[in-house]
């Protein structure tokens, strides 16, 4: 299956675009542009986490970088123009690589769905592995990845791979001699071949010269020899989650017209939205509004410093770890040191260069926002916790009812579960509860939403999905964890989950009452005897 979004096609355009204008004219301004669509293109490789394709991307940036100079030194030279060619050559070819066999394209371009929407839900992720003729556990990882959801080819280490559409993800299992010279050399020449596929390498020596020789021939994630099965399972099923990419925001805070505009030229151009006040006074009331992932802050300002504001700005909660940069043509490194212990993150001296600014802030908000992420996640499961799957059901059904599509929201709850941890005791519980979130990771789209709502209680949102739709999808995993065995000391158990569904149309339905009806839903599937999904009926007022 192919892992190249269309949108992806729009930062393609604008590389070409401003690639074109730069060989056209040769002026400094086309070469940053060209720069800072490079590093956009790199930026979105990463969000879709295709480590293959922006390794080449990052490859040309930095030759790109290497050129950067000042006004003088441009146009580069022709054969640094050729080399520049020849690398966006091969990442245009090797992203070609990993798109949609032709038939899909012509299904897109024309409008045709090439399945049905309740097959979005049945398509199994592929996945690779490369393993020891006879390795012991290779079959039971394998046998596992399937039941969550994964379809697993298996190939020796000597065999030649099949052309077509890339893997999500290759696994690579030495036998007992571990990761030899021909087994480098597969890994290479696989990550080479399927640029936009996670390569992990499993049965990994943990030595640090063992694991750079296997980052160097591409792996993306490696796992030491004595990891367990469910760890690898875990980090596979990590790739199917889509991660919040709502718009950087930045908040400049700098009382010279002429460096707003550069800045904020400079962030548009890595689809960093911004916004600007030229009066530290007025500071709080532009965070509090506009709550901004990062604050560019000018050093020196009327009625106040950049670091005045800043110190104010810590002695709140809430934005006590918000970024703030600094920036400034102050050229004491003393004085820059003091700025930063009295609150700021980093220090950017005026002029500064474009693409450096872009950098740092795209670095800085992504760390601020992976910190925040943590806090919404369940540390069990890793799904959305309580009051993040709220919030982002109520996002989603807010964008739901300004379009045409509803959605369904359903209610799971393991059967008998304090019979669980009464009878095998806490840490069998926790397995049944991460084996459940496991398998909804697995089988539901990445656009659904999906939550552990408290102790053994779920809730998933299903977006453009019809109650018959939704409640096959839900059917369907209820039957499979029904068959999926939890080991305890004493052997293996097995258990069911109940489920309550409520659907609106678009135009109706809150929150708050869809849940109330899922939640009743989910009774009346118990009161019918447990191990079973209720869907709405037509008598339900609103749920169709």
């Amino acid at each position: 299956m192919s892992h190249i979004p269309a949108v992806l096609d729009d930062h393609l355009t604008s590389l070409d675009l401003s690639w074109r204008g730069y060989r056209e004219r040769g002026g400094f301004d086309d070469f940053v542009e060209f720069t800072l669509a490079i590093n956009c293109v790199a930026e979105h490789l990463a969000n879709l986490k295709l480590p293959g394709l922006l390794r080449q991307c990052q490859g040309l940036e930095s030759a790109a970088i290497s050129l950067f100079g000042g006004r003088d030194s441009h146009p580069v030279a022709t054969e640094r123009l050729h080399a520049l060619q020849r690398q966006i050559d091969t990442l245009l070819r090797s992203i070609d690589l990993a798109r949609p066999p032709e038939r899909t394209q012509r299904q897109a371009q024309s409008g045709r769905r090439p399945h049905r929407a309740d097959e979005e839900w049945t398509r199994p992720h592929s996945a690779w592995m490369v393993c020891a003729a006879g390795l012991p556990w290779a079959r039971g990882l394998q046998e596992q990845l399937e039941f969550f959801g994964f379809s697993v080819q298996r190939f020796d280490w000597s065999d030649a791979v099949p052309a077509g559409d890339a893997p999500l993800a290759i696994l690579f299992m030495p036998g007992a001699a571990g990761y030899g010279p021909g087994e480098l050399d597969t890994v290479r020449r696989l990550r080479e071949s399927q640029p936009s596929s996670q390569c992990f390498c499993l049965g990994a020596e943990q030595s640090l010269a063992a694991l750079v020789e296997l980052l160097r021939v591409g792996a993306d994630v490696t796992i030491a020899g004595d990891a367990q099965t469910a760890s690898v399972i875990e980090r596979m099923l990590d790739l199917l989650q889509a991660h919040d990419r709502a718009p950087y925001r930045v908040l400049i805070v700098e009382d010279s017209p002429t460096a707003v505009a550069m800045v904020r030229r400079a962030l548009a151009n890595k689809e960093i939205d911004s916004d600007a006040i030229d009066d530290p006074r007025r500071l709080l009331e532009a965070v509090t509004r506009y709550q901004p992932d990062l604050i560019l802050m000018d050093m020196y300002m009327p009625h106040c410093t950049g670091v005045e504001a800043t110190r104010v700005l810590r002695q709140i909660p809430a934005y006590q770890s918000l970024p703030v940069v600094y920036l400034s043509s102050e050229q004491d490194v003393a004085m820059q040191i003091e700025a930063l212990r009295l609150g700021g993150d980093q220090f950017l001296t005026k002029p500064v260069n474009p693409v450096l600014l872009a950098a740092v802030v795209n670095n800085k908000i992504e760390r601020f926002r992976d910190m925040q992420r943590s806090s919404l996640h369940d540390s069990l499961t890793g799904l959305f916790n309580h009051s993040a799957i709220k919030s982002q059901f109520k996002q989603m059904l807010a964008a739901t009812s300004a379009g045409a599509e509803g959605l369904c929201v359903a209610m799971l709850d393991i059967d008998h579960f304090k019979a669980v941890n009464d009878t095998y005791g806490h840490p069998v519980g926790d397995q049944v509860i991460r084996s459940l979130a496991w398998l909804l990771k697995g089988r539901l789209r990445s656009s659904d939403l999906i939550g552990r709502y408290g102790g053994e209680e779920f809730m998933v949102v299903l977006p453009g999905a019809s109650p018959d739709q939704a409640h096959a999808v839900l059917d369907r995993i209820r039957e499979d964890f029904s068959t999926l065995p939890h080991a305890h000391a004493g052997g293996t158990l097995f258990t069911t989950f109940s489920a309550g569904l409520a659907c609106c149309d678009g135009a109706e339905g809150s929150p708050d009452t869809l849940t109330r009806r899922a939640d009743e839903a989910l009774l009346e599937a118990k009161r019918q005897g447990r191990n079973r999904v209720v869907a709405p009926t037509a008598s339900d007022p609103g749920d169709h």
